[in-house]
């Protein structure tokens, strides 16, 4: 009984020294010299309520004030020639306008968490540029170097949203994962565990249906799948006339290589020549192509079709209609389809997309 009692006064004792957390934000902070008459504070982004701007006036160098508690809407503190964000979480927080710095006195609380995860994410953008400009002339090792890269950053993000499903930091590192076919799942689970305070921004409930209809969209279209037909009017002013479906292509007895690409798209136009070399080395009886034009004006399509080569089929003015339907977040994104329309393989690019030609065929 005594050792219980002891955990006790211990538990006790520790509860009583930590900071208490409130419904507003005090914030403390003075100028070394040279201060302003007033500050201003800015609350609201990623918020569907009012903003809030307002000045507090400036004391001998000193300022002090109180904000509401908000973890949905970042406060930015301006002084007229700099600037910083903190998360307004109900401690004391105190900023320094000269360093640029805001900490709380509850260390782990939102603030400080919001703080670390800048620190991350500056120290890793840094690290990531000086390391890709030493490959500069290695593209292999650049590479190599990326998908390591952003394995690293996708498992940070994935635990920094988790840690912070409470405040805006955890929308924010959902929003930087890379948004790939076999994360979408996983990406709508992380979403799901944000609080409710989060989940009411607008925004994440668009996010939401958009990853469930991507998830639903990649699930029914993987490989070994049957393709999924889609309509496109390529000229809406002749609709009956300019009507094309994937299924003309697809589906009738040849390997066809899809490829979803765009002329403003700089990776599309670097796959070009290899998609030229392709189509020059296979094309025959066994083996065509298609390119699918999307979110391009059909104009420029063309334009970038003459210029880089496509010789083979082609579907312009496709807009969101494949992506919709296959769950494409990024181009290019090129598919292998069998002679029966299965999907064979999805997502090459470079080397694979001969690779998977090539096997495909049986040579």
């Amino acid at each position: 009984m005594k050792t219980n009692l002891m955990y006790l006064a211990a538990a006790l004792l520790l509860a009583a020294c930590a900071p208490k957390v409130g419904n507003t934000t005090k914030v403390v902070g003075q100028f070394s010299d040279d201060a302003p008459k007033v500050v201003e504070v800015t609350m609201g982004l990623m918020s569907d309520r009012d903003i809030m701007d307002t000045t507090f006036l400036v004391h001998n160098g000193r300022f002090e004030f109180e904000l509401p508690k908000d973890l949905t809407a970042p406060a930015v503190f301006r002084t007229g020639y700099s600037e910083l964000t903190f998360l307004s979480d109900g401690s004391t927080i105190t900023v320094d306008p000269e360093a640029g710095t805001a900490v709380s006195n509850n260390k782990k609380g939102p603030q400080a968490r919001f703080v670390a995860y800048n620190e991350w994410m500056d120290q890793f953008t840094s690290d990531y540029r000086a390391k890709m400009a030493e490959f500069a002339e290695d593209e292999d090792a650049a590479e190599a170097y990326y998908e390591e890269t952003m394995a690293t950053f996708n498992k940070y993000q994935k635990e920094a949203a988790k840690a912070n499903a409470d405040n805006i930091v955890g929308l924010y590192a959902i929003t930087q994962l890379q948004m790939m076919p076999d994360n979408y799942d996983e990406i709508v689970a992380l979403l799901d565990g944000l609080s409710d305070e989060i989940k009411a921004i607008p925004v994440v409930g668009m996010m939401r249906e958009e990853f469930v209809n991507k998830a639903e969209a990649t699930s029914r279209t993987g490989e070994g799948s049957p393709f999924v037909d889609f309509v496109v009017i390529q000229d809406p002013e002749n609709p009956e006339t300019s009507a094309v479906k994937l299924s003309d292509y697809i589906g009738k007895g040849k390997y066809v290589l899809v490829d979803f690409w765009a002329s403003w798209c700089g990776p599309c136009l670097e796959e070009m020549p290899n998609l030229v070399n392709v189509y020059n080395t296979y094309h025959g009886d066994n083996f065509d192509m298609l390119s699918v034009a999307v979110m391009d004006e059909p104009e420029d399509s063309a334009e970038a079709a003459k210029e880089y080569g496509i010789v083979w089929n082609q579907i312009v003015n496709a807009q969101e209609i494949p992506a919709k339907a296959y769950g494409i977040d990024a181009i290019p994104h090129i598919i292998l389809f069998g002679p029966d329309g299965t999907i064979l393989k999805r997502d090459l690019r470079g080397d694979k997309v001969e690779e998977a030609v090539k096997e495909a065929l049986g040579l």
